[in-house]
């Protein structure tokens, strides 16, 4: 019986959280899609609105500020803004990826300090994998991140990469160990904040998936305390 209440409890839960986001698009959304993507304009309102909502923190867990939603429902939220503007939806997810990095990999003290400003959107980003020289053939990574002292130093370029020119934070894909056999062995996952060396060189221009920013970086000494890097395979 607990469990056929429990049951019934997570989904009328998730109806009522599909219903606030579909009012959200119909009213928020919907009426501007067309000039924002003709224009290429980030939604800057919007997003603020879907911090407000609590949806850069859906799936994180809520000891962390999170909503706690399952990846069911996290799936149909998708599939909804995915139908009105998919570019809101590349906000969102992009976003979320880098977040479970950290919480499914994480230190408690990497999760403590930066799942909760995740789920407020505080920090809000993506993932930094992809460079000019290798596409997506990531053990090919050029970017490197020295140790010095207590920082890692990095050097390097990024390439496509979702929310990063209004974001403020990426899970960087990096070189550690240049000469690690299998090559992965030697790469690491940084959580980047923003700071001096890291820079956005230029924002690209797509053919669609507009409004969403995707950008090229440069990396140039930029430092990253030790704490911040994620080295668990």
């Amino acid at each position: 019986m607990d469990a056929i209440v429990e049951r019934s409890q997570t989904a009328e839960n998730e109806r009522l959280v599909l219903e606030m986001v579909d009012k959200f698009l119909e009213a928020e959304v919907k009426p501007h899609v067309r000039a924002l993507e003709h224009d290429d304009i980030y939604p800057s309102e919007i997003v603020e609105k879907m911090k407000g909502m609590g949806l850069f923190g859906c799936i994180i867990a809520p000891q962390y500020g999170g909503l706690g939603l399952s990846t069911s429902t996290y799936a149909k939220i998708i599939e909804r803004m995915s139908a009105v503007w998919m570019s809101i939806s590349g906000i969102v997810n992009s976003h979320l990826i880098m977040s479970m990095v950290v919480q499914r990999n994480g230190t408690e003290e990497q999760k403590a300090s930066f799942l909760p400003r995740f789920a407020t959107g505080e920090l809000r980003g993506g993932v930094g994998l992809t460079e000019p020289d290798c596409g997506t053939d990531l053990q090919a990574i050029r970017t490197v991140a020295k140790r010095v002292g207590g920082e890692y130093v990095v050097n390097g370029r990024k390439t496509w990469i979702t929310n990063s020119l209004y974001g403020n934070c990426l899970a960087l894909l990096v070189k550690t160990d240049a000469n690690a056999k299998p090559r992965h062995k030697g790469m690491s996952l940084l959580i980047a904040e923003k700071g001096p060396g890291f820079t956005v060189s230029r924002k690209l221009e797509k053919l669609g998936y507009k409004g969403i920013d995707t950008c090229e970086l440069s990396f140039d000494d930029y430092k990253v305390p030790r704490r911040s890097i994620d080295r668990r395979r």
